[in-house]
């Protein structure tokens, strides 16, 4: 329940993101971070293997996707 949350709330973050400025950068970064942590119960598939007990999964890439937008948007903010 709590990841469907975070997730639900990422995508939120990141359609309002454009339009708050670096605020919303921000809570879109620390949401992709927590997202991050939280993810393990709905993990997929093994996208990239880092490691034998390590890899990056197809719900990492949520995170990783936001990451990237809030920095994009916090190093360049809408004018």
């Amino acid at each position: 329940m709590l990841a469907g949350l975070v997730l639900a709330g990422l995508v939120v973050l990141a359609a309002v993101a454009p339009q708050t400025g670096r605020i919303g950068a921000i809570a879109l970064g620390l949401t992709s971070v927590v997202w991050l942590l939280v993810d393990q119960s709905v993990e997929g598939v093994v996208v990239l293997t880092v490691t034998r007990t390590h890899g990056l999964t197809s719900s990492d890439l949520a995170g990783i996707a936001g990451l990237g937008v809030a920095g994009w948007l916090f190093f360049w903010p809408r004018d």
